[in-house]
């Protein structure tokens, strides 16, 4: 039954070569033809039995129901001129005489209908010539029977008797062996029927049976075609099917490594195809996001992906997406550099600042222990000027050699007045370079603190030094004001030295018209001294408040130096981490 390629079963190769339609459309085609086949044997075997059984009906029931009809006719037509013969009564034998005569009619027509059903024209014209023969006898016989005289009465005369004994013989004689010819006839035809009808039987069984056998035969191979071809068709889908599911469960378990082993014009096939193109693609994509991820681990955000053919339909987003991550982490970045960049620049600016600012704490600091110096020697002069006050009115009495002595100590006080007032100058003039100092400090806090708001987060500790800086400049503003006024109130205090030591020379000149004058100016010129002296030592007060100011700048300096020198290596540092990345331009 099989063939090589398109045979009953062996038809792998055509049936790869469809697609599902077709495999299920050839399959059911296959089925239909054997269907029709089959059916078609089914049709002509009941036909064929049909038709048997209608001619077995039609031509051999009916040619043998009417030659029954015949023989019962013949046997009634004999026992209507039998009972004829003996009635008694004209009516009766009139009777039975119009039934043998319809009968007779009778034997006519069921002739006719056994031509029909009875295929031997010769048969049937010998048993219609023989029945015709029998009618002719037996309408004799009736003229016989006309013959007989009406006897009513108990006993037949003799002229009766005699008529109807020649009846009777006539009847035994000539009508008898008619309807016996007829009855041979009937045999004849009927023993030629049941020979036929019994071969035609025998040929119908035959081909009964041969059409049943065909029948049976592809029935069972329509079943077992049915089977085979829903084993093959069933192979045939279930097979990519299965190919298919195992490459999506492997897919689900992530697993990239699918392999289809399936290949056919089918729809199946193209399924297949495009599955095993898909993970192909998806396997792609991945290794690139894997290759592009391990670049951005590296720090490389120069570009996305270096295969961007990859991202089609939807997976263009991803695409996208990389180019966003790369486009913001770039701008981040380089923001970061420049601020990293700012705040070094700031650093270095403020170290300088930082160092300017030790440098000129370190000349403050010098300043101020020069004018100590001076003010410990003013105020030591001072001291003893009152303490020569004090000699002086002790020794009023030896008022010229005291006068000379005191016109002498004058001209000493007159020097160091002098000298006192260059002094004041000079710390006045130290006194402006500290103001001009703080204020610089203060404008160097100012830019601290603006470069340290630039900074953000990064700048917040450098702000607070920025402003521990602005507050001691803004300390050694108000110390350098405070210096201003001791010095003007030195001056004034100088000046009104000046002014006693010209009274006091006046009084020199004068004390030999009034020692009383003059020892009551030495007294005055003793407290001026001692007032003098506690304004000395406020102005060393002041002296040594503007030394701690310097020192606190000097340390703030320093410090502020440090924290520089840190932040500026920090933003060395972060400077090489962002170098370490590649960016866009």
């Amino acid at each position: 039954m099989a063939k090589s390629g398109n045979g009953l079963f062996n038809d792998d190769e055509k049936l790869n070569s469809l697609n599902v339609s077709g495999k299920i459309t050839y399959i059911f085609k296959r089925l239909r033809n054997f269907s029709v086949v089959t059916v078609v044997l089914l049709l002509i075997a009941l036909v064929f039995t049909i038709t048997g059984m209608r001619d077995l009906y039609n031509k051999a029931y009916e040619s043998e129901r009417i030659q029954g009809e015949i023989r019962i006719d013949i046997q009634a037509l004999s026992k209507h001129y039998l009972w004829a013969l003996s009635a008694h009564e004209p009516d009766v034998k009139n009777e039975h005489l119009q039934k043998a005569a319809d009968g007779i009619t009778t034997l006519g027509d069921e002739a006719n209908a056994l031509a029909k059903v009875y295929n031997d024209s010769q048969a049937i014209s010998q048993l219609k010539s023989d029945l015709s023969s029998m009618s002719t006898v037996a309408d004799g016989l009736t003229e016989k029977f006309k013959e007989i005289p009406d006897d009513s009465g108990s006993m037949a005369t003799d002229k009766t008797m005699e008529a109807k004994n020649d009846a009777f013989d006539y009847f035994n004689d000539s009508l008898y062996p008619a309807i016996d010819t007829v009855a041979t006839d009937l045999k004849n035809i009927s023993s030629v029927n049941t020979s036929y009808w019994k071969k035609y039987y025998i040929v119908m069984m035959i081909i009964a049976i041969i059409l049943a056998i065909l029948s049976v035969g592809m029935v069972v191979i329509m079943f077992i075609s049915m089977n085979v071809s829903r084993l093959k068709l069933t192979d045939t889908i279930m097979k990519p099917v299965n190919a298919i599911r195992k490459g999506s469960n492997d897919m689900a378990n992530g697993s990239l490594n699918v392999n289809i082993n399936y290949s056919a014009n089918d729809e199946l096939g193209d399924l297949a195809a495009d599955l095993a193109k898909s993970t192909g693609m998806i396997s792609d994509i991945v290794k690139d996001i894997i290759a592009t991820l391990e670049k951005f681990a590296d720090g490389d955000f120069s570009n996305g992906t270096n295969h961007p053919e990859l991202y089609i339909g939807d997976y263009e987003a991803v695409s996208k997406s990389y180019g966003d991550i790369v486009g913001k982490l770039s701008t981040t970045l380089n923001q970061v550099r420049e601020s990293a960049g700012t705040v070094s620049e700031g650093a270095n600016n403020m170290s300088k600042g930082a160092n300017d600012l030790a440098e000129g704490s370190a000349d403050q600091a010098a300043a101020v222990e020069e004018l100590t110096a001076s003010i410990d020697t003013v105020t030591e002069q001072t001291r003893r000027m009152a303490e020569s006050a004090d000699k002086s009115v002790s020794m009023s009495e030896n008022v010229k050699s005291a006068a000379e002595n005191s016109a002498f100590k004058m001209g000493m006080v007159t020097d160091a007045m002098g000298r006192i007032t260059e002094a004041s100058k000079s710390i006045e003039q130290i006194t402006n370079n500290i103001e001009a100092i703080a204020n610089q400090t203060e404008l160097l806090a100012l830019n601290a603190s603006i470069e340290a708001a630039r900074a953000g987060e990064a700048g917040k500790g450098f702000a607070v030094v920025a402003e521990e800086i602005s507050k001691l400049a803004n300390q050694s503003t108000e110390a350098a004001k405070s210096t201003h006024q001791l010095i003007n109130d030195t001056l004034d205090e100088i000046r009104n030295g000046n002014d006693v030591v010209a009274e006091t020379m006046e009084a020199l000149t004068s004390m030999k018209n009034s020692v009383e004058e003059v020892v009551s100016v030495m007294a005055e010129s003793g407290n001026l001294a001692k007032d003098q002296a506690q304004s000395m030592e406020e102005i060393d007060k002041g002296i040594d408040q503007i030394s701690n100011v310097v020192q606190n700048n000097s340390a703030t300096a320093q410090e502020s130096s440090a924290v520089s020198q840190e932040l500026t290596d920090q933003s060395a540092e972060l400077a090489k981490l962002i170098g370490m990345f590649k960016t866009q331009v």
